[in-house]
């Protein structure tokens, strides 16, 4: 971050990247050149109390402005935001960050986290993005302009292929083992190593009382299962695999016509030199894509959003 140097009125946007284990904040001049980037806790939206998500990410612009020698408000605000995967409750973290006073009145903008990260790695173009790390989505843009969200339904009915789910079902797989009513697995042993438990009966408390992404954690334990020949970790990566698969394929269906080759970004731990990544990218070849790196972080798209609102 900049140093502090007393207060500008230089006209400003904030971009904020809210995601379930940090928040990253970048502040540009309305051109997009940025002035300011920090980092401060978790974005998540909390469904029981969002205007506490407000509040934090109110305070982490504030901090930022100041130590930045800025001046609020801002000409606009984008936040992309976990867990904002409804219109009430992106209106009330909206209407919070309002009353904040961050940014111009009716220039304050909440969107779902994957909404700034399509607009970060694809710009203006169209293309799908598939987000895969501790959760899983894919987001898509037509040619047209039409945008569409496919995944990104939670752990508890959704985030398939993701980092939780692949940890989810190798622990199902481990216990079924243990229970002799699935196979043999390496599992087993490698999982209750890395939960630090001894035996079985120690897993179901573990991850009563363990946050999403410490159960995610395990993720890295399974590919390597996999990647040492274990069959049953083997099919709980290819099963994965599958299912991100259907997320390109539906959003592509679902935003034709193209003018193929459709452009494809991977982003997110899990799709980084992985056994899943490598596995992905084979059944991938079945697809019309064209896969491409992306063009910019999630953050960057947050501010290009705020620099459209402010003009």
């Amino acid at each position: 971050m900049s140093a502090r140097s007393g207060h500008s009125a230089t006209p400003f946007v904030v971009g904020i990247d809210g995601g379930g284990t940090s928040t990253r904040l970048v502040m540009a001049d309305v051109e997009g050149r940025e002035l300011a980037r920090a980092a401060g806790p978790p974005g998540l939206v909390e469904p029981a109390n969002p205007e506490s998500t407000a509040g934090k990410l109110a305070s982490l612009v504030r901090e930022t402005a100041e130590e930045a020698g800025l001046t609020l408000p801002a000409a606009a605000l984008c936040a992309g935001l976990a867990g904002a995967g409804t219109a009430t409750l992106r209106e009330a973290v909206r209407d919070a960050l309002a009353r904040a006073a961050l940014a111009a009145p009716g220039r304050v903008l909440v969107v779902e986290d994957g909404e700034i990260a399509l607009e970060g790695a694809l710009g203006d173009e169209a293309g799908v993005l598939l987000a895969v790390g501790t959760g899983s989505v894919a987001y898509g843009r037509a040619e047209d302009g039409r945008v569409a969200r496919c995944g990104g339904w939670g752990r508890l009915v959704g985030d398939e292929g993701s980092g939780y789910a692949v940890a989810r079902e190798a622990l199902r797989a481990a216990l079924r083992a243990a229970d002799g009513r699935g196979p043999e697995t390496l599992l087993l042993p490698e999982l209750l190593a890395a939960l630090g438990v001894t035996e079985p009966g120690g897993v179901p408390p573990w991850i009563g009382r363990v946050e999403k992404a410490e159960v995610a954690a395990l993720a890295p334990v399974v590919l390597r299962t996999a990647a040492a020949g274990d069959a049953v970790a083997a099919a709980v990566v290819e099963d994965a695999a599958g299912e991100l698969v259907l997320h390109v394929r539906a959003l592509i269906e679902r935003l034709g016509p193209w003018s193929y080759p459709v452009p494809l970004v991977l982003q997110g731990g899990l799709l980084t030199d992985s056994a899943l990544a490598r596995l992905l990218r084979e059944r991938l070849r079945d697809l019309p894509i064209e896969l491409r790196p992306a063009a910019a972080d999630p953050v960057t798209g947050a501010v290009r959003m705020a620099v459209a609102a402010a003009s």
